[in-house]
């Protein structure tokens, strides 16, 4: 029996990293030709996948993460690349390169510290932000590996990209990026990881960029666990534990009540069923056990901030309008578990009904219908089951947590 912690907030490295191989063979396969777009909601297992590919690299590669999910101007993100690069022992030799763009800067990184360096080169990228960062990352053709760059959350740099600066220069940096990946001699050398934990369609649609700036992106999207691997990680973690007999109808009633096998929810779960062991005293497992520690635990107040987000993004990244009407229809969802296209529809219709002239006319309704259905399911809040014709929660325990906490 292998022996895994309950991890429960920061990415997993290592041997926490449980059963990604196939996603992994997969990425790997994929970077071989192109550069990809990484896709899955929050606590799928992303970033975890993105640090292995740091933490350990094929022959011949190397590979660079950067969170971007709080940077507002291009001039932080090539800062950030900058450090990273030039703070590489191997990757030194470039620096002499860089004393055009960046002067002394270039020998004081150690000396003026991270936060000091990434503030003086964003004064000197300003002006010229677009060829300082080709010509930074240019230099890494000349390099006998291959290197990867990992953007993790770019769409959530390109939405406050816009909101601090506007549409343009929101579409500029896309553009750029997708120029840096177009180009073929720096293409055979560096291959890009683009993270985002939202759909970026619906950000592209608010700048007005079109889906060209990323069709040259291999889509990959991380999964749920296979329910066989979900047995053997409940297993494991409660075996790592102090549990060591754990029946199969406990095993089957842990996914029951989770829902879609999601390895962070599962762990939620699984400490949720140890805290409720302790307080009667017991010593084994019930489904009963199973069960009281979703509804008090994995649901309680106390852990609504692992969902919080989802609510919360819907003002973040939706215009006022079309959050209330998306609350809607997803409080609708919930309640009635699935819900076809056309009642869905029947929901939408008089809500838009009700908003002003000046909004309305901009785009025909089942446009903005077609639209906001896209949106909640590149963003992870719906899934549609074409074989049945309906739409559902992509997973339970968010449908179970909106039910709870925001179905009025």
């Amino acid at each position: 029996m292998e022996d895994i912690r309950i991890v429960i907030g920061p990415p997993v490295r290592g041997e926490e990293l449980w059963d990604r191989e196939q996603e992994l063979k997969q990425i790997w396969k994929a970077l071989e030709t192109s550069s990809i777009l990484l896709t899955a909601p929050r606590r799928f297992g992303k970033t975890s996948l993105m640090l292995h590919l740091v933490d350990h690299p094929r022959e011949g590669w190397q590979a660079f993460y950067f969170d971007v999910e709080g940077v507002a101007i291009p001039e932080d993100c090539i800062a950030e690349i900058a450090l990273a690069l030039l703070r590489e022992q191997k990757l030194r030799h470039l620096a002499n390169k860089l004393k055009k763009y960046f002067g002394d800067l270039v020998d004081r990184i150690e000396e003026i510290g991270s936060a000091e360096f990434k503030i003086s080169l964003r004064k000197r990228l300003t002006p010229r932000w677009q060829e300082t960062g080709r010509e930074l990352i240019g230099m890494l053709r000349n390099l006998e590996l291959r290197t990867i760059l990992i953007l993790d959350e770019l769409p959530l740099m390109i939405d406050k990209i816009h909101k601090a600066q506007g549409d343009r220069p929101a579409r500029e940096f896309l553009s750029w990026l997708r120029s840096l990946r177009q180009t073929p001699d720096l293409h055979e050398k560096v291959r890009w990881v683009i993270g985002g934990s939202i759909g970026i369609e619906n950000v592209l649609q608010r700048i007005g960029a079109g889906t060209k700036e990323i069709n040259d992106l291999q889509r990959i999207h991380v999964r749920e666990f296979t329910q066989d691997s979900a047995h053997a990680f409940v297993k494991a973690l409660l075996h790592n534990e102090g549990v060591q007999r754990v029946p199969a109808k406990i095993l089957s009633k842990f996914l029951e009540v989770v829902g879609i096998p999601i390895p962070y929810f599962i762990q939620i779960l699984v400490r949720e069923s140890l805290n409720e062991m302790e307080r009667p005293n017991k010593r084994t497992l019930s489904e009963a056990i199973v069960e009281q520690a979703y509804e008090n635990g994995v649901l309680a107040s106390y852990n609504r901030t692992y969902f919080e987000h989802y609510y919360e993004r819907l003002r973040n990244y939706y215009s006022p309008e079309m959050e209330n009407i998306a609350k809607t229809l997803l409080t609708e969802v919930a309640r009635r578990e699935s819900l076809t296209k056309k009642e869905l529809w029947n929901q939408f219709q008089p809500q838009w009904a009700l908003l002003p002239p000046d909004l309305t006319r901009k785009q025909s309704d089942a446009d903005t219908f077609s639209y906001l259905l896209s949106d909640l399911e590149n963003d992870f809040y719906l899934v549609s089951d074409q074989e049945r014709q309906i739409f559902r929660f992509a997973t339970k325990v968010l449908r179970d947590w909106w039910l709870r906490y925001h179905a009025l």
